[in-house]
């Protein structure tokens, strides 16, 4: 685990394996027994369990700078800008990452559905096949 990048670093870097695993699995013969369906299945089931944490880690990292007075908003000159649109902004987003957060559950309660009887799956033996 490195954890000399930044937060930023981390979460692309994760997106981006997300990304190899959609492309290496396109075909479908990249699973040659059950067992790679179940080991994959509970790979993502561990990054849905994780990522509310990640959400909330979040949430309280732009809490923070919030409280400490470090945001200015882009859609209006920063003379412009009242701390009351500012306060909006960050309710909004962090009513969008609660929910994201509650979604994500649901999504690794799902995946745990999924995985419980996939691990209970595997290949032929060469003498089942008759």
């Amino acid at each position: 685990m490195d954890l000399n990048r930044t937060p930023s670093e981390i979460a692309s870097a994760g997106a981006e394996e997300i990304r190899a695993l959609n492309h290496r699995t396109l075909d479908t013969k990249a699973f040659t027994q059950p067992g790679d369906v179940s080991d994959a299945a509970n790979g993502i089931a561990a990054l849905l369990e994780r990522l509310p944490q990640s959400l909330e880690q979040l949430e309280a990292g732009l809490t923070q700078l919030h409280h400490d007075g470090r945001i200015r908003l882009d859609t209006k000159p920063l003379g412009a800008t009242s701390q009351q649109d500012i306060l909006h902004e960050v309710v909004t987003v962090t009513n969008a990452l609660s929910e994201a957060r509650r979604l994500l559950r649901q999504a690794h309660t799902a995946m745990r559905e999924a995985a419980g009887p996939l691990s209970h799956m595997g290949g032929l033996w060469e003498d089942d096949a008759d």
